[in-house]
């Protein structure tokens, strides 16, 4: 073979290694016998997780069961709804002539579905139903953490920046965990005071403080047996940290104002946007109470690290709000996906949501287009530029919205400083809602707390 011809051949080989390697869909090379020769890197991560669960016996089955439905069908319409493990897919075929002369055939997995067991015998739901959108390998490899650790006791700690998904995450857990059909409740440790937090939590005796006139239980004698999340966990002063780990030490309360320990029995998920550790190092958080809360670590990504999800999450606010507004309005991807890829996404999921829901209650059309698509700018006035602000110099090539947030950041910064931490008189000063300004304070990391 001449040097050119073998040239060729490395170039068209390295161009489609990489087109397997982007697609979104799991694209494997399989025997008809079911026998996998290949897996894409999306298709790799799903199958593995299958198999470790289901045994590689079942898959390969499974595979076989759909290549032969396809195969039997005409070779217009090659094209199934088929199980792959727990899952059904859209499935399409292809040949593939391999090396030796043999046929192998590409199997093409599309839109993932789940059997609705609660609707008549074969009926499907899209993988919205799941909870967790998306099919980039890191969200697979969340699916299968929450799926291996759910059924367990072990105290989880879920980090990742603001509007991630913590708190999905947390009712998925609870969702697929023994204690499903027990109470949940979810605590925002940033929104309550230490000594609210505390009788809030553990409960009271008549008398403990002002206005206790009668004995009250908390929150973890009330859901005893069940699952409390945590919200927020990096927030909390010194004071409960102690009063927590003694509940994660011993499964012991005691009420406020009280002196007998009562035991609970209550499972705990906790969820903070702060680097725990640095705080540890910095003496802000207690280490034997990291070491407590971080006996599972589940890391949500950025969705700025995720982009190829942001399809699958965009089609699925697009259905959510077309149903909300009794709307029909179609997302081309030619069209936006592009806009939406190119942008940093600060506000991750909670933000993309936010810019959907705005696009199609505004959209007169049938499909949204790059002008139906606007970010969330604040307009800081030049009087609310902190002092020396203006003369600092960003990245040359930062993003607009990057400066802005900065910009954002300092002025609530230094209006909270100017009021002590009142939330209620900066919300006012700044022209906003208070829930706004909590939004903004907690996608930032600001504590009040530590402002007053």
């Amino acid at each position: 073979m001449s040097e050119v011809k073998q040239e060729e051949l490395q170039r068209l080989q390295s161009n489609h290694q990489a087109l397997l390697n982007t697609t979104y869909e799991k694209v494997m090379l399989v025997r008809p016998d079911g026998t996998v020769e290949y897996l894409n890197p999306n298709s790799a991560v799903f199958i593995n997780h299958i198999i470790s669960r289901e045994g590689a016996g079942k898959v390969k089955e499974q595979i076989r069961s759909v290549i032969n439905d396809l195969l039997h069908k005409k070779n217009d319409s090659r094209y199934c709804i088929s199980p792959i493990g727990n899952l059904f897919f859209e499935c399409r075929s292809a040949p593939f002539i391999g090396y030796k002369g043999e046929n192998l055939h590409w199997l093409i997995l599309r839109n993932p579905v789940k059997r609705d067991d609660d609707k008549n015998q074969g009926s499907v739901t899209r993988q919205e139903e799941l909870n967790i959108i998306g099919q980039s390998k890191s969200m697979l490899n969340l699916q299968s953490i929450v799926t291996r650790v759910a059924k367990t006791d072990t105290t989880i700690l879920v980090t990742g920046e603001s509007g991630t998904g913590k708190e999905l995450v947390a009712h998925l857990l609870k969702s697929k965990s023994n204690r499903n059909t027990k109470p949940f409740l979810t605590i925002n440790c940033n929104t309550i005071s230490d000594l609210l937090l505390e009788s809030d939590l553990f409960g009271y005796e008549k008398g403990s403080f002002t206005g206790a006139y009668n004995q009250r239980k908390g929150k973890f004698e009330i859901v005893d047996n069940g699952t409390i999340f945590l919200d927020e966990i990096g927030d909390i002063s010194p004071r409960m940290q102690a009063a927590l780990l003694r509940v994660l030490q011993n499964g012991e309360i005691t009420r406020v104002g009280g002196h007998t320990p009562i035991k609970v029995d209550v499972r705990i998920i906790a969820a903070t946007n702060r680097n725990l550790a640095e705080a540890v190092e910095k003496g802000t958080f207690r280490l034997d109470l990291f070491y407590r809360l971080n006996v599972i670590s589940i890391v949500i990504p950025p969705l700025r690290q995720r982009k190829e999800d942001i399809f699958d999450l965009a089609t699925y606010f697009i259905q959510k709000y077309n149903k909300l507004f009794d709307k029909s309005i179609d997302l081309d991807p030619r069209r936006i996906l592009r806009k939406l890829e190119d942008y940093h996404w600060p506000g991750n999921v909670r933000e993309l949501e936010n810019v959907i829901h705005r696009a199609v209650l505004m959209c007169k059309k049938s499909y949204l287009t790059n002008r139906d698509i606007t970010f969330d700018m604040v307009a800081v006035q030049s009087e609310q530029v902190p002092a020396g602000l203006t003369n600092s110099k960003p990245s040359r090539y930062q993003p607009l919205k990057n400066i802005i947030d900065e910009v954002e950041k300092e002025v609530i910064i230094n209006k909270l400083k100017s009021d002590h931490g009142n939330v209620s008189k900066t919300a006012e000063a700044l022209q906003i809602s208070k829930a706004a300004l909590y939004d903004k304070m907690k996608r930032y990391g600001i504590n009040a707390k530590s402002l007053r």
